[in-house]
């Protein structure tokens, strides 16, 4: 039995007029052609893991992530969502229909997780149109993950996390089902290429994404069988976006998430930060002299305040980024790509 949640797209309630849409697409023209030579390269298989709940580089994140899809740079294979709070996945729900993605499969943390406040997830939830009424009403992300993971070529698939690690805690500890055979450690060695993480400060820090849920933290770095690049704290704090999302238009999700947040206000960019190398450094890619990587290392997990250090080894099966290109300038790639429109914006 298939598990993945499918949906129907819902039809969106607000309608632009041509004018504005006109004056948007003319301020923003020259975002439509296939930005960086994507055509020569192949697409690049993404399974995007947030909270969409704290905070709101989520949203910003995810967004760009369609927008790189829209130019053949990314394939999203699914959103799954770690955090506990029942609108978290709803949000995800509403980014997805927004940019003509609302069959995206996705699932939900289910048992033990985190559950935060958010600032926007429900407000977004509500006034937005989508199919999805709560993450309850999700499957669970481990069964998500194992159907899609099954279903892709050998160490292909590039994980992005941009939230707790609960998710990936749990599917290392799954055994056999219907997609796959394989435990859930063997099913990753196989089918997993990277597993770019945002989390961590580096050389040494505590940051959110490790010490909420850090026995999942722990659990899940120590234990996963692939290579894992971290995209620590300080590298997107000093990239600060989302100004330019004001002249969206007002019934983009991505705007109003952001309003709510922090009325409008530019903003760090961790996850977005995280969700470029992914794309657009691997392979030569076009970001790939954005960042240097450290040397091979491990990240060292305090069990008691989920503080983080680093440990270079050169037998380690981690490295974390290290910052090169001016963030600034970094900040004005990731703000052409959150404003991306969907290609039906003003109908």
């Amino acid at each position: 039995m298939r598990h993945v949640w499918r949906r129907k797209r819902a039809v969106g309630t607000a309608v632009q007029g041509l004018a504005a849409a006109c004056a948007l697409a003319l301020g923003f023209a020259w975002i439509a052609a296939p930005a960086h030579g994507a055509a020569e390269r192949s697409p690049i298989p993404i399974i995007f893991d947030t909270d969409m709940e704290s905070d709101v580089d989520d949203v910003g994140a995810l967004a760009m992530l369609h927008a790189l899809a829209d130019r053949g740079e990314a394939e999203i294979l699914g959103v799954l969502v770690s955090a506990k709070n029942p609108h978290s996945a709803a949000c995800a729900d509403r980014i997805n229909t927004y940019f003509g993605r609302p069959d995206l499969p996705m699932g939900n943390v289910k048992g033990e997780g985190v559950d935060r406040d958010s600032r926007y997830a429900q407000q977004v939830a509500e006034e937005f149109p989508g199919d999805l009424a709560s993450g309850d009403e999700a499957p669970d992300a481990v069964d998500v993950y194992r159907e899609i993971l099954a279903g892709q070529p050998d160490e292909s698939v590039v994980i992005v996390t941009v939230g707790y690690k609960t998710n990936l805690r749990d599917l290392l500890a799954s055994g056999p089902c219907d997609h796959s055979d394989l435990d859930g450690r063997a099913l990753v060695a196989e089918k997993v290429r990277l597993w770019m993480c945002m989390g961590g400060q580096f050389p040494s820090g505590r940051e959110a994404n490790i010490r909420w849920d850090t026995a999942a933290s722990i659990e899940a770095i120590d234990d996963w069988p692939t290579e894992i690049i971290f995209s620590g704290w300080e590298i997107g704090t000093p990239i600060m976006t989302a100004g330019p999302l004001a002249e969206l238009p007002e019934d983009s999700p991505v705007r109003r998430a952001y309003q709510l947040f922090n009325g409008l206000e530019p903003h760090h960019s961790w996850d977005q930060a995280a969700t470029l190398y992914a794309v657009r450094a691997l392979d030569g890619g076009p970001a790939a002299d954005y960042w240097e990587l450290s040397p091979p290392g491990r990240i060292v997990i305090d069990p008691e305040d989920g503080s983080n250090t680093w440990e270079d080894d050169p037998d380690g099966p981690h490295r974390h980024k290290l910052e090169r290109r001016d963030p600034a300038l970094i900040a004005e790639e990731l703000n052409e790509l959150m404003m991306h429109l969907p290609e039906d914006a003003g109908e």
